[in-house]
């Protein structure tokens, strides 16, 4: 059994007010400031959900008071625990929230919640390798929106996980197109390609009990029950050719872990 283990959280940002008002009273006094300042009542209660999760997520690890957590920020922003050797990172968009929490460092996350856009292919020729672009083009329309976000947040959650964010430069690192695909190159300062590791995650789905499976270039991914759990490698027609509410990506340096799905329940 390995010793590492990445535990993905999934959860819902909508709570109840009594929920809410809990999640404030664990947050900082920066981080409510931060609440204050968002204008629209949606976005602030929306903030307080996720930190207050985030908050209460973490603690349970470390059996700690969720409010006494210190958290202190990267170079280029991305936030870590002080003076503790548990990882995280966070993603969340409209509703949706995801919490990657791992014993080891240099992990990724990231959800994008899927939109029919005009501007795509402006999006894609700025931020996707010429390689990806092109293969892009030459989608089916009726795929683009898909494969766009597939990219997309694969990209991201690498760019999250060696802490640079989009500076690093989205179109920097660049991945297979097909469904699964992993990272063919990144820049030089990251090592080579093959020493990450990239899952999909479908945020979709229902969250069941799931078997392990040993999965091919390090890692443990969690074998999909009927349609839950993560779509891992499967390029089957399928998965090709759903267009989802939401897509999620993992990324994490290629070693042996455990993986697994978990539901959040705030309520």
């Amino acid at each position: 059994m390995s010793a590492y283990f990445v535990d993905v959280w999934q959860g819902r940002l909508s709570v109840s007010a009594d929920t809410l008002a809990r999640l404030a009273s664990r947050l900082s006094d920066d981080e409510m400031l931060k609440a204050q300042a968002f204008k629209l009542p949606t976005l602030h209660d929306r903030y307080i959900a996720a930190r207050g999760m985030l908050r209460e997520t973490v603690a349970g690890y470390l059996a700690a008071d969720p409010a006494t957590l210190k958290f202190v920020s990267g170079p280029y922003g991305k936030p870590a625990l002080l003076d503790e050797p548990l990882q995280f990172n966070i993603s969340h968009t409209a509703d949706s929230l995801l919490i990657a929490v791992a014993n080891f460092a240099d992990i990724g996350i990231d959800v994008e919640t899927v939109k029919l856009r005009r501007n795509f292919e402006n999006l894609a020729q700025r931020c996707f390798s010429e390689r990806e672009y092109q293969g892009w083009c030459e989608l089916p329309v009726e795929l683009q929106a898909d494969a766009f976000y597939r990219l997309w947040t694969k990209k991201e959650a690498f760019v999250k996980a060696v802490g640079r964010g989009i500076a690093l430069g989205l179109e920097q690192c660049e991945f297979a197109l097909e469904a699964g695909g992993q990272l063919r190159t990144i820049p030089d300062e990251y090592g080579s390609a093959n020493a990450w590791l990239v899952h999909e995650l479908d945020v979709d789905a229902a969250v069941n009990p799931v078997l392990s499976f040993p999965r091919s270039g390090g890692g443990v991914s969690l074998a999909p029950e009927l349609e839950s759990g993560f779509g891992g490698n499967d390029c089957s027609e399928v998965l090709q050719n759903r267009v989802r509410n939401n897509c999620a990506a993992l990324v994490t340096p290629a070693r042996c872990y455990a993986l697994r799905r978990l539901l959040l329940q705030a309520d």
